[in-house]
Order: structure tokens, then sequence, then C-alpha cells
């Protein structure tokens, strides 16, 4: 033991030995490779080994160094700027600085920091790195590291980095301080708050506060010089290629005090440009402009003040006298740095030259090249004093006492904006302020007058003057009426009895109205063929005299003097015309008056009137009822449903047969939207047949149902497709009323159809042996019975009595109720029509007892139960709505028609009576509910809280509403004298004939489906010259369409316009300008439309403007908010802050009737702080909705915050919120008036504290809710129900956090809550 503990020592020391022989080798070998060998070998074995023992990683690094060689590196510069403005509340350590002027405190990361980033889904890691120097000689090395992903190395090189230094370049701008320089200024003001002195110019800081909201001049002046400028800026490459300077040169002319030095302030702060002031007095040679100018930078505003008296330039017509030299400043050495070649020698400049007297400068001086755009400073106007008024005492509009009378004194007054200003200075006090104003103005017209009267003394000939300005002036030669000497007495009998002729037709077509409103019935119960000869031409007159009357409106648009009542010498030529065509009109109407009283023993009415039953305009918003409900089927469902689930390896076809009006289609429907079917079958689809079709547009309308558009394939490549989308899946085909005929076509198909695995097909027709040769067997044939007396009485109910739950709480109507049942035979769809007519009748016994028997005579002459009750339902219509129901017979068979569009046709065509002061989107919207509620339409389509987006009509009322339409010349019978037409695929083949009749050209296409038109159809379209609706969506052109309805100006009478869905329309014709009468513009869905003309907010008349779905339009143009009848407004994009001509949204606070608006937000520089009130007053706005799609930077989320809806509000949309709560106003205090409230997509996952109500005192009265597409939304049901005791539905899907509603799969594809449904 004590052996080995004494021999360790020695042991150690060998240890130790033996290390230190090893290192010195170890030296020596480094050495010897150090010298022998070369050093790029040895740095690629050194690579190689750490290759070899350093972990693979999937992440490259970018270096950016400071320097790139001697010169600085772009890339650096731009990533230092772009960071500040990415710096997270992580980053530990910050370098904070500001110098003199500078406006906020700048922030950038310190050394070792590292910065987060995400481009395009790319997450990105920026780290700033300094190294020390090496040694005394060199400095320190600065560099940025940036890390990500390798595989999107070409996306962070093309797109990214691209991207920080454009984002660098306007951070630059922005910070940018513009420079005031003058000659005489003895120093350089630089950004650090010193200032350097030497050079040619010396500067200071602009600190002008001028812009172009500030300045006090005509609004369509300022948007011209925006617009100008902006041109200027962006015409680089347009300069270069038509070889000119790029430069642009002002005149600036007026009195003194007009604003023209702040207009040269606000252009350099709008553009971020120096001024460069000259004073020409300092100037003594051409030499040495030339010097002085060349020292000026690009991007820059030369200004030449007073330029007619600052100094003596010599005329060049009389510079030969004198000596040829650079010795003097003359005008010919100015022009040449303007305009000549020296003015090359510099990029993006401005000039500006001001002046009090144009009238006192060279010609030479004021052509284009030298004095591009001359610039009116005029005196003070109405539009400049309300800047002012806002600017220095708050004052918006008209909204003092003394506004009215300060902008009369100003119209009749020569005041310059400073003089104004100054008055206003005077006072903070608003009222004394306008005051004082008031009477500075008073002085100075009295002051103008007197002037005037001096400058007037001893004019003798001025009282002359003013008595021939008074007669009337003797209309020219070749505008005179060419009457012979005989004829004159007649010719001026009728100018004299104009406006008697104008009137009396006038009450005459109301009283022809007033006819046509029972004869219709009379005509048909007395078989009558003369009074239906008769009618026909009494209708024709109706359409004349109406068109006519048109044409005398538009005469009078413009002209608010009472022209109908004086000679015009102007329009003398069309009131002698007129005149004898309204004497001629008034003839015919009295001769059929006199056929139809004398020879028919018709009563003609004496007064315009009619039915009190039929007229009745509702004076409030008519209710919707939900007239779906199935009433007796549950049998008929179940039974097929059992068969479908039966089918083994056939394909299984079920027939549903029988009589129109027994309810086959609601039957097929049941079944198909049946949640166990959806999930049996994996694929359905549900084709309307129709009775003209083609065989390709079935395959087409199946392919649509797979969602698969095929456009371009034929009739077998169509069927392979087929074959292909349902290939080894279970699917479920509806063919819906298919028709006698030739079915060969459904043979091709069933044959190209996959067999197997249980699928099944159903077929309803009328007709049995249609049922048969589509291979459905009999014992696979269901033919629907009649409903039993109880289910019809039930029925009956539901539809006359939904406005009292379905309960007959009238004992005394139960009887006459019974009574009408019966008669409909059991037929559902007889019952609903009778049943919607009593819903919309007064609960008496007289008027039920009077229905009644009406039907029992339509029955006498009819025997077909479903259409007498149609006729009754259409003579029980007031007059209002069957105009608006013969609009359906234009639709195709099954076609489905959008709610929006049928509104927007009967506002156009004068239909929709305008009474009570309803507006007239509101009004049409009642209509559509009239004929819904009577069961005159089928529901296609329905929001989640009921209202009806898309309908249809019945076979059988098609049938109905077409023959009305012939006999009522509401359709013609060819397309050459036809006054409303369609427009589909078949009809887009045929040749469109030039008709003066025509009012109406609609697209009826079916779902999916577009027209394809040629050009030489499409120019023939603005020849009608008394169309009131053109609708020409859904349709592709040959060639642009601006150029195709470049004469749509002429149709003077056109008042809805819809281009929506059409292709291509890139922009809209410039004759669009001219329809002063227009009410309704459609360009939703264009995706192609750039921008909106500036004439848009000139008319007047509008009521609706849809601009939605416009994906390449970035803003609505200036002044919207003119547009005092706007009722809906849908798409609105806010113009951004650098949009000068784009509309505000500040502007919509003008819109008072706004009843609809769809708002785009994608930036939060789109709300000002003072917009967010914008929409507080809109008192009549009940529909909002705010979409954030592609939606950048989180102030749009504080901006929302602050963006305040009316109180009023009654439905409200939320779209792709990109905040994680909801915004504060949504809550019930707020929106005490709230029913539906919608949010779909977006990042919400937690409702506002206030959501929930203050201290649960405050609930919502919300009775529809949607929820959709939320992946981080979580809140409890049972919380809901409490705060929201009025809820009667909720529809949510993908929202997979709402675990607790009680809606089954609603993290998928969801489903519907009804407190109905829950209460049974």
């Amino acid at each position: 033991m004590f052996s080995s503990f004494k021999e360790a020592p020695t042991t150690a020391s060998a240890l130790f030995s033996a290390y230190a022989s090893v290192a010195a080798s170890m030296m020596l070998v480094r050495s010897m490779a150090n010298e022998v060998i070369p050093y790029e070998l040895r740095s690629y074995l050194t690579s190689a080994v750490r290759y070899l023992f350093t972990p693979l990683s999937s992440d490259l690094t970018l270096v950016v160094e400071e320097f790139s060689g001697m010169a600085r590196n772009q890339v650096f510069d731009a990533a230092e700027l772009y960071l500040r403005t990415k710096v997270s509340p992580s980053t530990a350590r910050l370098r904070v600085s500001k110098i003199p002027r500078q406006k906020a405190i700048s922030v950038a990361i310190e050394k070792g920091e590292q910065v987060s980033d995400e481009f395009e889904r790319i997450k990105l890691q920026w780290r700033f790195v300094c190294t020390e120097p090496k040694n005394n000689h060199s400095g320190e090395k600065r560099f940025f590291e940036l890390t990500f992903h390798k595989r999107f190395k070409p996306r962070v090189l093309d797109s990214y980095l691209p991207y920080v230094l454009f984002r660098a370049k306007s951070i630059k701008q922005e910070e940018r301080v513009i420079k005031l320089y003058n000659r005489e200024c003895p120093y350089d003001e630089v950004e650090d708050g010193g200032s350097r002195g030497g050079g040619l110019w010396g500067s200071i800081n602009l600190e002008h506060p001028a812009t172009f909201e500030t300045l006090a001049m005509d609004p369509d002046m300022k948007r011209r010089i925006i617009e100008d400028l902006d041109r200027f800026i962006r015409r680089k490459e347009f300069y270069k290629k038509v070889g000119k300077a790029w430069k642009r040169g002002y005149l600036l002319y007026g009195p003194p005090g007009t604003g023209k030095s702040s207009l040269i302030a606000a252009m350099a702060n709008y553009l971020k440009f120096d001024i460069y002031d000259l004073e020409l007095t300092s100037i003594y040679s051409n030499s040495e402009l030339r010097r002085t100018l060349l020292a000026t930078s690009n991007r820059s505003i030369l200004v030449i003040e007073d330029i007619d008296c600052s100094v003596d330039l010599q005329n060049r017509q009389y510079q030969e006298g004198f000596e040829a030299s650079n010795t003097k400043l003359t005008l010919s050495g100015l022009l040449n740095f303007i305009d000549g070649l020296w003015s090359s020698c510099g990029d993006e400049r401005i000039i500006v030259f001001t002046t009090n007297h144009k009238d006192r400068l060279d010609p030479a001086l004021l052509r284009p090249g030298r004095m591009d755009m001359h610039i009116n400073m005029s005196y003070c106007t109405k539009d400049g004093f309300r800047t002012l008024a806002s600017n220095y005492l708050g004052i918006h509009g008209n909204d003092h006492r003394l506004c009215e009378e300060i902008e009369g004194l100003i119209s009749n007054t020569e005041v310059t904006p400073a003089e104004v200003a100054e008055e206003l200075m005077k006072s903070d006090d608003a009222d004394v302020a306008l005051d004082e104003l008031v009477n500075f103005l008073k002085r100075k017209k009295i002051e103008s007058i007197e002037k005037k009267e001096e400058a007037t003394n001893g004019n003798d000939e001025e009282p002359q003057v003013q008595e021939q300005e008074q007669k009337i002036v003797e209309p020219p030669k070749s505008k005179r009426i060419k009457l012979t000497d005989g004829a004159l007495s007649e010719g001026s009998r009728v100018l004299i009895e104009f406006r008697d002729q104008f009137e009396t037709l006038q009450n005459e077509l109301l009283l022809m109205q007033s006819f046509l409103k029972d004869a219709e019935r009379f005509k048909r119960k007395n078989k009558n063929q003369t009074l239906s000869r008769v009618m026909v031409d009494l209708r024709e007159l109706i359409f004349q005299a109406e068109d006519m009357l048109a044409d005398c409106q538009l005469q009078s648009m413009d002209n608010d003097s009472g022209w109908l009542m004086c000679f015009n010498p102007s329009r003398l030529p069309f009131q002698y015309q007129t005149g004898m065509r309204l004497e001629e009109m008034n003839r015919k109407i009295s001769n059929i008056k006199t056929n139809i009283s004398t020879y028919l023993g018709v009563p003609l009415l004496t007064q315009p009137g009619g039915d009190p039953h039929n007229d009745q305009i509702p004076r409030w918003s008519t209710p919707v009822y939900d007239h779906t409900q199935v009433v007796g089927l549950e049998g008929d469902t179940r039974k097929l449903k059992d068969w479908l689930l039966e089918a083994d390896k056939e394909i299984l076809a079920i027939g549903v047969v029988g009589m129109g009006g027994l309810g086959k289609t609601t039957i097929a429907q049941k079944v198909f939207n049946d949640r166990e079917m959806e999930d049996h079958f994996e694929r359905r689809i549900w084709v309307s047949v129709s009775q003209t079709f083609t065989e390709e547009q079935i395959m087409r309308s199946m392919l649509r149902n797979l969602g698969d558009a095929s456009t371009g394939d034929t009739a077998g490549e169509l069927l392979k497709k087929i074959n292909q989308y349902l290939l080894g899946k279970r699917f479920l085909i509806v063919m819906d009323d298919v028709w006698e005929g030739d079915l060969s076509w459904w043979h091709r198909i069933y044959g190209g159809l996959p067999k197997g695995n249980g699928s099944g097909i159903i077929i309803t027709t009328r007709i049995t042996e249609v049922a048969q040769k589509m291979l459905v067997k009999e014992t696979r044939m269901h033919r629907p019975k009649c409903l039993s007396k109880d289910n019809s009485w039930l029925l009956f109910r539901k539809v006359a009595f939904a406005a009292e739950g379905g309960e007959c709480k009238y004992p005394e109507l139960k009887g006459v109720g019974e009574e009408i049942v019966e008669k409909c035979r059991g037929l559902p769809l007889a019952i609903k029509a009778v049943g919607g007519i009593m819903l919309c009748k007064p609960a008496r016994y007289p008027e039920w007892k009077r229905i009644a028997d009406h039907f029992r005579d339509e029955l006498a002459e009819n025997d077909n139960s479903v259409m007498a009750s149609l006729q009754l339902s259409y003579d029980e219509l007031p007059s209002y709505l069957k105009s608006c129901f013969l609009c359906l017979s234009l639709y195709p068979e099954d076609c489905v028609i959008t709610k929006d569009q049928l509104v927007h046709w009967w506002i156009g065509e004068g239909f929709v009576p305008l009474r009570c002061g309803r507006s007239a989107t509101e009004a049409g919207e009642d209509c559509f509910t009239g004929l819904t509620n009577r069961c005159l339409l089928e529901v296609v389509d329905k929001t989640y809280y009921s209202t009806i987006d898309t309908c249809k009509t019945h076979d059988m009322v098609r049938d109905l509403v077409i023959g009305i339409a012939k006999e009522d010349a509401f359709l013609g019978q060819d397309v050459s004298n036809s006054r409303h037409l369609s427009i589909d695929t078949p009809m887009a083949r045929k040749q469109l004939i030039a008709n003066s009749k025509l009012r109406a050209l609609l697209s009826t296409t079916k779902s999916g489906e577009v027209n394809r038109i040629a050009s030489n159809i499409a120019r023939k379209f603005c020849e009608s010259r008394y169309l009131r609706v053109i609708n020409l969506s859904r349709s592709i052109f040959e060639t642009p369409l601006s150029g195709l309805l470049r004469n749509v100006g002429y149709l003077q009478h056109l008042t809805y316009l819809s281009v929506s869905n059409t292709h291509p329309l890139i922009q809209l014709p410039p004759s669009l300008e001219k329809l002063h009468n227009l009410q309704i513009l459609d360009v939703s869905y264009c995706q192609n439309l750039k921008s909106l003309p500036t004439y848009i907010v000139t008319f007047k008349k509008l009521r609706v403007l849809d601009v939605s779905h416009c994906g390449s339009l970035e803003c609505l143009p200036k002044g919207l908010g003119r547009l005092s009848q706007l009722e809906v407004l849908l798409g609105f994009k806010p113009a951004k802050s650098n949009q000068p001509e784009g509309c505000r949204i500040g502007e919509l606070r003008n819109l008072m009737k706004l009843r609809k608006l769809g708002l785009q937000l994608t930036r939060g520089d789109e709300i000002a702080d003072t917009e967010v009130h914008a929409m507080v007053k809109l008192q009549e706005l009940q529909h909002l909705s705010i979409s954030c799609f592609d939606c950048h930077g989180d102030d749009i989320i504080a901006k929302l915050d602050k963006f305040y809806p009316p109180e009023q509000l009654h439905e409200l949309s939320l779209k792709f919120y990109p905040g994680k709560v909801c915004p504060m106003w949504l809550n019930p205090i707020s929106l005490p008036m709230l029913r539906y409230l919608s949010i779909c997509s977006g990042n919400l996952s937690k409702m506002h504290q206030g959501f929930w109500g203050d201290d649960n005192t405050a609930v919502w009265r919300i009775e529809g809710m949607l929820l959709e597409s939320l992946s981080d939304f979580e809140e409890e049901w049972l919380k809901v129900k409490q705060v929201m005791p009025s809820l009667r539905v909720v529809s949510a899907s993908w929202c997979p956090e709402l675990v607790s509603f009680p809606i089954e799969d609603v993290g998928f594809r969801g489903g519907v809550w009804k407190k109905e449904e829950q209460t049974n």
C-alpha cells in the first residue's frame, strides 16, 4: 500500500512529460502544414471537417453588410429603416434618438438583438451584429443576418428584399424634411439642428402647414390640380418616350390674398418636394441664372413670384438693339432654361410662376411647355368659405345660422380668402366672428356698389341696354316654325293649348289605368271579344302616352322656369310638334272612351280611382312570412327514404307521379335535403328538366352540381366527366318535372352512369308513361294523394293566419274559410294560393265572403282548382303588384331569380309606388314580399334569418303570367315589337332588331350559365330610345363593353343599368355621363374594372350603387357625398391617405337616406381620427356589412374599435375581422335595436366584456345570429342565451370551439338551432 503511494508522483510526472511531448509534436506538425500546404487547400480541408461534425440545418442565413466596397449597401440602409417598424415588445435593448425638428422619437434595435418578421407566410429572423475593430485603423463592422428556411430562398431574394427596399423608400419619403431654399439665406439648416454656410442656395426647414384639405378654393379646381400632380409624378417613362424633359409648369394668377403662396406650400407638402424661391431681382445675367438654376436639386419646385413686375425682362421682339451676350438677364435666357436645351438638366421638377396680372405677361411665357396649367386664384367662393369656417371655427357645412347669409353675400361680393380668414381670426367665439364677417361683407358690398355707380355716371346708354336685355329674344330663322300665313293662327293655337293638352293627357292616363284594373275580369266573365280588341288598343295608347309624357318631363328636367307655361324660343319646335301629338293622342282616347260606353255598355270611370281594397299601399314595411312549411307529406317522404336506403347494387329508379300542384317537387326536395340522405349519399345532383331543354344543358347542369363549370367540353366529354365524378361513389340524382317527348337523351345519360353502390334516381312527372320510359318499375312508382280535409285546413291556417301563428282567432271566419278550402280539392298549391290572398285581406266576414264568391265564379269557368286559385290571386292583386307580377313572364322555366334584380327592375320602370315618404328600395322590397306572401313566388335561397334572396315561379304560375302578359301587350309576339325582352342563351344567338317600343332588356340566364353576345347584337341595345332598364349581367362580349355601349348616353330615359359580372369591362363608357335619370347602377363582380369615372358623383337621382366584388377597384371617386338620394351603397372602398382623388369615408355622413351599406376596409389610414363618427348620424341606415378581407397592419383594429355605427342599426355583418376581441361598440347599449348579427371568418376568439351588457342589466334584442368559419372563437351557449333572450335562430358551422352550442357537427358543416323547434 505504501509503495503504491510512493510511486504516484513518478506516474504523474511521466504523464505530464508525455503530454508535453505530444503537444510539441502537434505544434511542429501544424507549423510544417502551414508552410507546406497552400492556404486554399487548408481552408477546404477545414470546411470539410467542420461539415462532417456539424449537424445539418434547414435554415439559410444572408449577410447584409453596411458597405459594398467603398459604397454604402442600399439593402443595409433599407433594412435599418424597415426594422424600426418591426420592433416587438419582446426586444430587450433598443436605441432611442431624436434630432431637432424631427416629428417623433426614432427607435432602432441594438447590436445583438433579433427581430422576427413574416412575409407571405414565410417566417424570417433578423439579427443586428457589430464586430469590434481589428486595429486602430479600421472601424466597427456592422451587418445584418437574415435567417429563413432554405426552400424560400427565391421568394426572399425576388420578393421580400425588394419589398423591404420599397417600404424603406416610403418611410424615408414620409420622414423627409421639406426645405425652403433662397439665395439670400446665409446658411443651410441641416437635419441635426445645426447649419452650414456656403453654396449658391441657403435653406431652412419648410414648416408651412398648408394642405389641399385646408385650402379655401374651388373643390373641382383642387381635384384637377391633384390629378395633374399625380399624373406628372407617375409618368417618368412617358416623358422619356415622347422626348420631353420631366418637368411641369404652373401659372397662378389672380388678385393678392387669394392663396397663391398657400397653394405652392400645399403642393410641396403633398409631393414632399423642396421649394426654391428665386428672386429674379437678384439675378443680373443669363449666365448667373444658369449657374443658380443648375444648383437646384431634382424633386423640387422652383417658384418665381410676381413675374410681371419682379424684373424688366426684355421682350424678344425688342432685343435686336441690345448686345447679344450673357451680361444681361433677358426673356430669352429665362425661356431657354425653362423650355430650351438647359431644361433637360434635371428630372422631376415643377416650375411655378405667380402674377396678379396675367394680361401683362409675354405670350411666349404662356404657351404649353412653359406654363402648362393656368390656375385662376379667384375671389372667395361659398366652398372656400366653408373650408375656412371649418379650419378656423370648426363649423361644418351650414351648421350655423349665419352660414347661408354669409354665402349669399360672398356670392355677390369680391372678397379674398385672406380677408375672410382675417375676420374669422378676430374671435374664438363663432357667433362673434361670423357677425363681424357679415358686417365686413356688407361694407364691402356697399363699397363695390358705390364704385360701380361712380364708374357709370354720365352714361346715358345704359338704360337702353337694360331695356333691350329684358325683351324676348326672337329665335333664329333656322329654329322658327315654318308656317304659312293661313296656318299661322293654327300653329299659335297649338302652342297656346300645349299645357292644357299635356295636363289632359296626364288625367286621361290615370283614368285609363284605373279602368283596366277591373276590365280584365269583366272581359273574361262576359267573354266579350270586342272588349278584348278595344283593350289591346287602349293598352297600346297607354304605352304611347307614357312615352310622350316621359319626353316632356325629360325636356323640362333641366329647366325650372316652367317651360310648359311660356314660349321658350329654343323649345318652340319641340312644343309645336309635341303639341300636335298630344292633341292627336287625346282625340284617340276620346274615341275609345265613346266606343266603350256606347257599344259595349261598360262604364268608364270619370275620375281616377278603383277598388279601395285593391290599391291599398302599406304605410309600413310588410312582414315577411315563411310559407315553406310542409303539411301531410311526412308519409310520402318516409316511403321514398326507405326505398332509397334499401337499394343494393343496381341504380334504383323512383317515380313521383301526379297532377300539377300536388306537391311532387316538394316531396322530392324534402328527401333530397334530408340530413339522413346527406349522410347516406356521397354525391347529390338536382336537375330541373323543364319542357324546353337540350341533352347538353342537362349534362352541364349535372356537372355544376358536382362543382365543375365545364364550359368548353363536347357532349361526349361531358358524359365522361360525369362518370368519373360518380365512379365508386353512392349518388342520388333528382330529375324534376320531366315532360313527355323523346327520352332517348335519358337512356344515353343513364347508360353512362356508373352502376352499383346503392345509388338512386328520383323522377317527378305528371305523366306515368314518362316515368315508365325512364326505367321506373311499377313497384317504385309513388303517386301522392291530395291532402285530407284536416291537413288542408291546417295548411290553409298556416298561410292565411300566419300573422297569428297559424291559429284562426276569428270564429266568424272559420265557416267561410273551410268553404274556400273545400273548393281547393286538397291540392297544396291551390290552398297556399288562396291562403295567401286571405293573409293580405282584412279579417272581416264580408271581405272573406266576397273572395269565396269570386273563387266560385272562377271555378265555374275553369274546373282546374289550381289555375282558378292562381287567377283569383292575380285578380285580387293591387294594381301596382300586377305590373310587378307580369315581370315574371320574361324568365325561362325553372330559372332562379334574384330578389335584387326584380326590385331594381320594378324601380326602374316605375312600378313601385312611392308614397308615405318611403324609400324606393324599401317600397320595392315590400312589393317582393307582397308576391311571396301570396305564394306567387317560390323560395329558393334564404338568409339565416329567413329573408328571401332568390326565388322562382311554379310552372303553373308561369303559364298564367305568360298568358296575361301577352294579352296585356307586356310581351310582344316577336322581338321587333315587344316592350320587354329577355337575354338568355338562345336569345343571344338571334339578331336583335332595333325596337323603338322596347322598355326593358334583361339577362335571364339560369344559374351557372352565361350569355355570349355578339358585337353586332350588342350595338343594337342603344338604338331603343325609350329603354328604362338594361341588365346585361352574366354576359360575355366579343369586344370590350365600354366600346359597345359608347352610345348609351342617348338613352335619356334609362333609370337602371346593370353590367354585373360582365366580361370584358375595364371602364365605363364616357357617354354614361349623360344619363341624368339613372337611379340604379350595378357594376358588381367586374374584376377588371379599375376605376369609376368622376362623373358618377353628378347622378343626383342615383339610389343604388353596387361596386361589390370588384377586385381591381381601388377606391370610389371623391365627391360621392353629393349623392343625397343614395339608399344602397355596396362595396365601398374608402380612399387611403395617399389617394387624394378618392372618396374618404367621412363623406358618408352626407348620405342621410342610406339604408344599406357594405364597407371594404384594408388599412387603418382609410379611417382618419376625425372620421370615426361618420356613420353615427345616418338615421336611415338599417343594414351594415364590414369586410376586412386582405387587411394589413394592426392599426385597422384600433380604428375599427372607434368606428361607431348608428344606434338604430337593424342588421350587422362582420367578415374577416382581424382582431382577437370584438369591437367595443358591439354591445347592447350602443346597438339597442340590433336584430341580426353575422360574424364570418377572421381571427375573433372572444367577445369584449361590454358585449355581455352592463352588470347584466342590458340585454340584446337579437333574434338571429350566424357564426361561420371562426376557428378560434369560443364562448358558452348558456352565456349567449342569457344575454339574448329574444334569440330565435342560430346558424353555426366550421366553429370547432363552440362545443357547448346545441348544434350537431358545429366544427364542420354545422347546422341550425331554432327556438320554436326546441319549444315543440
